[in-house]
């Protein structure tokens, strides 16, 4: 199931995390896609977003194939893909993202072990790995990079 939330303005909260920058300074929409099969998660980390990043549209995917259509539809700014995604075979959301959308910045999120994830990712040049479950910080952290 694919959901689009569109959102115009955003908090300019700070003080959440130590890296430079800052949250959505540009005036032109930007786009997030989040990809888990569960949809609690889902509706955590979109509402997270929500909040956070009110200028941003917020796509949602529950599989593979929702995820793709979106990628292949849409300008997606951020995407975060949940490796246990339905029909992932051999990280090919990762790498399809990675090939069409080269500006797009990738996270992964998982409940794995995190140096286990991090030795498998360490050749992708991915922006980052979440743990779950997310915190609001993490969130934040995220439109900062």
């Amino acid at each position: 199931m694919l959901t689009i939330r569109e959102r115009m303005s955003v908090d300019q909260s700070t003080n959440f995390v130590d890296t430079p920058g800052e949250i959505g300074l540009s005036s032109n929409v930007r786009s997030i896609l989040i990809a888990d099969e569960d949809r609690d998660v889902l509706n955590q980390l979109s509402q997270s977003f929500a909040i956070c990043a009110k200028q941003y549209n917020i796509y949602t995917a529950q599989n593979c194939n929702d995820a793709l259509e979106v990628l292949k539809t849409s300008s997606v700014n951020i995407f975060i893909a949940a490796l246990n995604i339905s029909t992932m075979h051999d990280f090919l959301l990762i790498d399809y993202a990675k090939y069409h959308h080269p500006a797009t910045k990738l996270f992964v999120m998982s409940e794995e072990d995190p140096s286990f994830i991090k030795k498998i990712l360490g050749n992708l040049n991915i922006y980052g790995y979440i743990s779950k479950p997310i915190r609001i910080e993490m969130v934040y952290s995220i439109l900062r990079i």
